[in-house]
């Protein structure tokens, strides 16, 4: 019989019947282990055996979802509360209806808005990281790094310098609609037109803007990195992160307003406003219309405060608002000698209450100081200087209506030459200069109050815009100092409205600043031409004629001295904040 034969055909031999026979038995000892590992896995072990391999056999797809992120509604203006439960602890943004939640755990309000509403891609507010929920896993695309730059808006060195130059290019929004950055209009949110416009103002004075847009003290004059790339709000900050929240807020409001890359032609403060309103203790509110100069005077201390750390060190540290903004003067002040009525001697008729014997008064009656008594000697800083307008008239004009004067600044600015006296409240004062800021704020005093009623004074004051010289208002310097200049050129102009013979019915304030030629530009040549004026209210932004400013009634202006840039510049990077935190304490 062949082989083949007896492959198929024939019984196994002995020998293959006994290595089958020794593989069963290998199996059947090998059977007691598996079961007793079966034993000791549970169903719920098997379950998740069972999910991670589904999850290792499908891919994730981390890109879901992303075709749902709306950029039109998305708006980080607002203070970052919750929604629902007006938190402001661990927010996110939903990048698809814009709306703030708390949370992105089970029973959060973000779990529910993405269950409910099938809104499925959120943003942490502080982190800048993006999530997709109830799934909660993170998401890192470029799609949405535009997005995030308008949470944490960081400038670079040359950014900064490119600000003010004249070829700088406008910017367009997601509307399509142009901008020129830095000239974007401020959202009024209720009755917010006062502090409107001090914004505006205060955010053209370039140190003060280029300081919060770096976060504080330049990065190279530290030795450090650039802010560029920062990943968090914080980082974004930079130094200004130690400080209190309304200097964060403020540094946050400036960064926006002069975002290149924004996705509208327009700022909402309302998240700064909110921090002023609790800082303020209620003094400056949202709901109501107040004064800007108030408003200003706060701001300016507050920030100094908070950048130098406690209101002891504020009077010894220096910090950019001072830098900016303070300046010296010299008050000598003598109280008026009268007579008591009781006196025997003969009483002059044309000198009843003895100002002329008593050496308070000139031939003409105005007043001077009687250098046989007391005089008392103040220095004092400001940080704005009040300017006194004359007396408006009285009487009408033959068409019977009021005659509005105009009177030059040079007028008005004859109170701190040191020679005019100047009288009020039985005291005999006269003012001089002892020291220019580099940014000088005046204040025109049209309102006046007494125990009755409220007037204001509508007189027009006529001033330059270019070329206003100082000299004669301020002392000299001695000899071993420095000569500072004293031309000054109008950076801001703040001007108020009202209904004629009124106080302040339909009272509408504006704010006018223009364009700089002085900035950083990438090409050969300047481009030429002049600074443009631009007069913004609230929204409403447009060109103004530079001959025409003085027509109003202007209340607030800063001056900015020839050279104050680069001056204030190196003086910033000798400042020092300090190192504690002042945040806003948390709701929870």
């Amino acid at each position: 019989m062949s082989a083949a034969a007896r492959t198929d055909g024939a019984p196994a031999p002995k020998r293959a019947r006994t290595s089958a026979l020794s593989a069963d038995i290998k199996e059947n000892e090998a059977q007691p282990s598996a079961d007793a590992a079966a034993e000791e896995l549970g169903a719920e072990d098997w379950a998740r055996l069972a999910r991670d391999a589904e999850t290792e056999s499908v891919p994730v797809r981390r890109d879901l979802y992303l075709d749902t992120i709306n950029r039109n509604l998305l708006d980080f203006d607002f203070e970052k509360l919750c929604s629902v439960s007006l938190s402001n602890v661990n927010i996110y943004a939903c990048l698809v209806c814009g709306k703030y939640f708390q949370g992105r755990g089970k029973k959060t309000h973000a779990y529910f808005h993405s269950i409910n509403d099938e809104h499925h891609v959120f943003m942490n507010l502080e982190t800048a990281k993006v999530y997709v929920l109830p799934d909660n896993y993170e998401v890192q695309d470029p799609s949405f790094s535009d997005i995030q730059y308008q949470l944490s808006l960081t400038f670079t060195e040359k950014q900064i310098a490119q600000l003010d130059a004249p070829d700088a290019p406008l910017s367009r929004g997601l509307d399509a609609q142009t901008y020129l950055p830095g000239f974007v209009g401020l959202n009024n949110i209720s009755h917010n037109d006062a502090m409107n416009v001090v914004i505006q103002a205060l955010v053209h004075v370039p140190p003060l803007r280029n300081y919060f847009l770096r976060g504080g003290v330049p990065r190279a004059a530290r030795g450090k990195v650039d802010v560029r790339g920062a990943s968090t709000v914080s980082e974004a900050a930079g130094e200004l992160a130690h400080s209190t929240e309304l200097v964060q807020r403020f540094a946050t409001l400036v960064r926006r307003i002069w975002n290149p890359h924004g996705f509208k032609g327009q700022v909402s403060p309302h998240e700064f406003l909110q921090e002023v309103a609790n800082a303020s203790q209620g003094r400056f509110k949202l709901t109501e219309q107040g004064d800007p100069v108030e408003f200003l005077g706060w701001l300016l201390n507050r920030l100094h405060m908070d950048l130098a750390g406690s209101a002891s060190a504020a009077r010894k540290r220096p910090t950019i608002i001072t830098r900016c903004f303070q300046g010296g003067v010299r008050v000598e002040s003598q109280n008026v000698i009268v007579r008591t009525g009781l006196e025997d001697e003969v009483v002059d008729k044309l000198d009843h209450d003895g100002r002329r014997s008593g050496g308070q008064q000139d031939e003409s009656g105005r007043a001077k100081f009687n250098i046989n008594k007391e005089i008392k000697v103040d220095v004092s800083p400001f940080l704005l200087l009040a300017i006194d307008l004359p007396p408006a008239p009285v009487f009408q004009d033959v068409a019977e209506e009021n005659i509005i004067p105009q009177v030059p600044i040079s007028h008005v600015l004859a109170k701190y030459d040191g020679e005019t006296f100047q009288e009020s409240n039985g005291v005999i004062r006269r003012y001089h200069l002892t020291k220019l800021p580099p940014y000088l704020i005046l204040h025109y005093r049209r309102f006046t109050k007494n125990r009755f009623v409220e007037e204001r004074n509508p007189t027009i004051v006529n001033f330059p815009t270019v070329g206003l010289d100082l000299r004669d208002y301020v002392q000299a310097p001695p000899p071993d100092e420095p000569t500072i200049g004293t031309v000054y050129n109008l950076l801001s102009n703040i001007t108020h409205e009202a209904t004629p013979g009124t106080v302040r019915e339909n009272s509408v304030w504006h704010s006018q600043v223009h364009t700089r030629t002085d900035g950083a530009t990438d090409a050969k040549e300047a481009a030429p031409g002049e600074e443009r004026w631009f007069q913004m209210q609230d929204l409403i932004v447009e060109d103004v004629n530079k001959q025409m400013l003085f027509l109003g009634e202007s209340y607030i202006q800063i001056w900015e001295r020839a050279g104050a840039v680069p001056e204030v510049e190196r003086d910033a990077q000798r400042l020092v904040l300090p190192r504690q935190k002042h945040s806003a304490s948390k709701k929870v």
